[in-house]
């Protein structure tokens, strides 16, 4: 298809208000749609993003622009619709309460998570690329093949498996009294202007700026070299993404992934806030995967992280934490005459066997945190310090066994892709990708033993 003329592209104007950015949309259009920084005499990837700064991030954050005027919107009353329609049992003898890993929980809100996450993702699809509502797709004519379509759903199940075991998990900590939570009943009980409310509130607020920051650190931590060959690699087989993509990771990536869920394991959060954060880490890529540039919830952004993998580790809304640290990338690199070529991305497959070394990671990993979840599934009797040690093993197991297999391999400097970068700032990303991804994990299992 040809490319549409500006006029069709509305842009957002002051004279609608707030519905001029309304959900990230421009005057409630939704696709056919684009930033003012995008060029559309230029072709897709070829605009020159502007730098964020961390006063933008702030101003937007103070404003809440980033609910009211971004897709968090969105996603947002999915989440409280969730709630509201499929509340967590919190009861003494709720299935949850009963282990930290349950069938029944397991039947009871897998079908939930797979309905809503592929039917988001789906529509995606269907609307982007099949029924072209969107123009300017990075790549022209782009081919997504079974195989890959095939290889992100597999992985994309798992994603969604994992995700139900630390919802159970939650449930467990919280309906057993071993983590104390902010109940919908004191939440509401002292009206709008209670501290408990507000509590509430401002958890519902501050979500997304949370993850904007654990997303960087987090994945600034997959990069260092032996995470990325024998973890995120699996995430990078993608590199032209499609909205299924966003989920497609190895299951160790699966697991610090979500350990966005911090707050809900250091503060007194509600459940809501656990799903909210849940819903955002599920929804959002999707979006920000979608290959596609003229659209409510795109993100060329990201899209130049799959093409050229060293560069823009944040999303585009704290993506001056890749301005300071010096990886931020505005445009792509090919002469845009040449324009971006298709990449088959022949990875993406699963009817090629895994490597030896791939299963053997895996397995290992997977004992790491399979002995914690057979001691606390069993209700086995331990001591603090045995069951310190199981939740270590099991929060930080799968990084220092990545460490392990690099040396033995002996693949080079443990710090590429950032061995040029200062002492401080390598110790300052170790120190915190391992505090935001394996301290949760670690706490989050110790307490199941508790």
């Amino acid at each position: 298809r040809s490319l549409p003329h500006e006029p069709s592209f509305p842009r957002a104007t002051s004279t609608m208000g707030i519905f001029s950015a309304f959900a990230g949309g421009q005057n409630l259009h939704f696709f056919h749609i684009v930033p003012s920084y995008i060029d559309l005499k230029k072709k897709p990837g070829f605009s020159e993003l502007p730098k964020p700064t961390v006063m933008d991030w702030v101003s937007t954050a103070v404003q809440l622009k980033h609910i009211w005027a971004s897709p968090n919107l969105v996603w947002l009353v999915i989440a409280v619709t969730l709630y509201v329609f499929k509340p967590y049992d919190l009861s003494p003898t709720s299935i949850g309460a009963q282990s930290p890993f349950s069938l029944a929980f397991f039947e009871d809100r897998l079908p939930w998570w797979m309905g809503i996450t592929f039917g988001y993702n789906a529509f995606f699809f269907v609307t982007l690329v099949l029924l072209k509502w969107s123009d300017r797709s990075f790549i022209p004519n782009r081919h997504i093949s079974a195989d890959k379509m095939l290889h992100n759903l597999f992985y994309s199940v798992f994603a969604l498996i994992i995700w139900v075991g630390f919802e159970n998990v939650f449930v467990y900590l919280w309906a057993t009294g071993r983590l104390p939570y902010l109940s919908d009943k004191q939440a509401f009980e002292g009206g709008v202007f209670s501290a408990n409310f507000l509590r509430l509130a401002l958890g519902v607020i501050l979500i997304p700026l949370w993850r904007d920051i654990h997303f960087y650190f987090a994945h600034r931590l997959l990069h260092y070299k032996p995470v990325f060959q024998q973890v995120h690699s699996l995430h990078h087989r993608n590199t032209d993404i499609e909205p299924f993509s966003g989920l497609t990771m190895h299951p160790v990536e699966h697991l610090y992934y979500y350990s966005c869920i911090l707050p809900s394991v250091f503060f007194l959060a509600s459940p809501l806030h656990f799903l909210w954060n849940g819903i955002h880490l599920l929804l959002s890529p999707g979006a920000s995967h979608s290959g596609f540039d003229d659209h409510f919830q795109a993100d060329p952004f990201h899209y130049m992280h799959h093409r050229y993998f060293e560069c823009n580790y944040a999303g585009f809304s704290a993506g001056a934490l890749d301005v300071i640290f010096g990886t931020f990338m505005g445009k792509f690199k090919e002469r845009e005459e040449d324009g971006a070529k298709e990449r088959l991305d022949s990875k993406s497959t699963i009817r090629s066997p895994p490597t030896l070394e791939f299963v053997l990671y895996l397995a290992l990993s997977a004992a790491c945190v399979g002995v914690w979840a057979y001691v606390a599934v069993e209700h086995l009797a331990v001591s603090q310090t045995v069951a310190a040690a199981l939740a270590f093993v099991a929060g930080f197991g799968p990084v220092v066994l990545a460490f392990v297999f690099f040396f033995v391999n002996g693949n080079g400097s443990s710090l590429d892709p950032f061995s040029k970068k200062g002492l401080f700032e390598n110790v300052l990303h170790l120190g915190m990708g391992n505090l935001v991804c394996a301290v949760p994990v670690a706490l989050a299992c110790y307490l199941t033993l508790a």
